[in-house]
This record gives structure tokens, C-alpha cells and sequence, in this order.
């Protein structure tokens, strides 16, 4: 099975540059964007300039990403403690509900028209947020509890809360009425997709159990 799970981690440091490569490349391609003011989704709304190709990308990422995190539940299982098995099969939930839920319910052009597809589209983030807020400190006090993965669970630590604060500016932007709703999700998402790529380097270069 490590023989399995070795070709899994790398997978989510090329996950985080697809990641990274669809929101710059769809700002670069849609010159009225504003990263500041507007949401990611946006960029793979219907009807949005290059939406297609930039929904191509997030597949693959969506793909990369659940194969790693497969890859960290099977490590789970056989090497750690209850703590890690359950924030790793929470992370494995919200990378599944984030890849089925945003390709069923793409924002619609006019996002502030409440309708069903957007509606579905705003619990499918409800359910992201809190899920990743919960796998987050799951993990930290789990590589806490382990002897070898103390400095890795501080680590984790540190970005579950910052992920927590910088959640709480999404809705504090918006009922301040501050139009930087682009700039407060980006600290949320490139906070938990660093913290995914330092995942994926850690067990492809730094845990070196042996291959069986």
C-alpha cells in the first residue's frame, strides 16, 4: 500500500499550482476582474470569459487533490492516532463536497440572484468552511498528541487559526458593506491551499516510512 501512497502525496503540491494557476490566469484573462472585490467563484461562473477552460483546470485540481488527501486517510489508518483518521476523512468529505458541489452549482451569471443554483452554491461553502475550520484543528492536535509530528502539529496549528480568523472577515467585510469580499476569501483559500501543499511536501520528502 506505501507503494500506492507515495505516488498519491506529490500529487497535491501539482493540485495547489493548478489551483493558483486558475485564479491568476483568469485574472489576467478577464482584464475587467477585480481580485479585490470579486470571488473566486466568479472566475467559473456561467457565462464568465473563459469559463470552460478555467473549470478544465479545476477539475484536474479537484482530481490531484482527493487522490492526496485518499493518500493521507490510508496513512491515517495504518500510523496514527483517532484525531488524525478523523480530520483526514473530514478533509477527504470537504474536498468531495468542494469537487461535486461547485461543478453541479456554478455561481449563474447575476450571483446576486438568490436563486436555486446559487443557493445550493453558497451551502456547498458554508459546508467547506466549516468542515476544513473542524479537519484543520483535528489535525493539529493530532500530530500534537504524536511524538514524532509535534512541530508539524504546531505548524498545523497556527494555519487552522489563522484559516479561522481570516474566515470571520468574509462576513464582517459584508455586513460592513467594506466591497473586499475578492480579497478576504483569497486569505481564506490560499491559506488552506498552502497549508495543502505543505501536506503534500511533508509526506513526499520529509516522512520517509519504509515502502512495503
Amino acid at each position: 500500500m506505501n507503494k500506492i501512497t507515495r505516488y498519491l502525496y506529490p500529487l497535491g503540491m501539482i493540485a495547489v499550482i493548478l489551483y493558483f494557476s486558475h485564479t491568476i490566469l483568469g485574472n489576467l484573462l478577464w482584464k475587467e476582474y477585480n481580485p479585490v472585490t470579486t470571488d473566486i467563484s466568479s472566475l467559473t461562473a456561467d457565462g464568465a470569459p473563459n469559463a470552460q477552460l478555467l473549470r478544465l483546470i479545476t477539475l484536474f485540481y479537484s482530481i490531484f487533490i482527493i487522490l492526496m488527501v485518499f493518500g493521507l486517510v490510508i496513512k491515517a489508518f495504518k500510523s496514527y492516532n483517532r484525531l488524525l483518521k478523523a480530520g483526514f476523512i473530514i478533509l477527504l468529505v470537504m474536498q468531495l463536497t468542494s469537487a461535486i458541489g461547485y461543478s453541479l452549482f456554478p455561481l449563474t451569471g447575476d450571483k446576486t440572484d438568490m436563486n436555486f443554483q446559487n443557493m445550493m452554491h453558497i451551502i456547498v461553502t458554508v459546508i467547506v468552511v466549516f468542515s476544513t475550520i473542524t479537519f484543520s484543528f483535528l489535525v493539529a492536535f493530532g500530530y500534537i498528541k504524536q511524538e514524532h509530528t509535534k512541530k508539524l502539529g504546531m505548524i498545523t496549528l497556527v494555519f487552522a487559526i489563522f484559516v479561522t480568523l481570516f474566515g470571520l472577515f468574509n462576513p464582517i467585510s459584508m455586513g460592513m458593506q467594506l466591497n473586499i469580499l475578492g480579497l478576504t476569501e483569497r486569505l481564506v483559500i490560499y491559506t488552506i491551499q498552502a497549508f495543502m501543499f505543505i501536506l503534500s511536501y511533508y509526506y513526499t520528502f520529509i516522512d520517509k516510512e519504509p515502502v512495503t
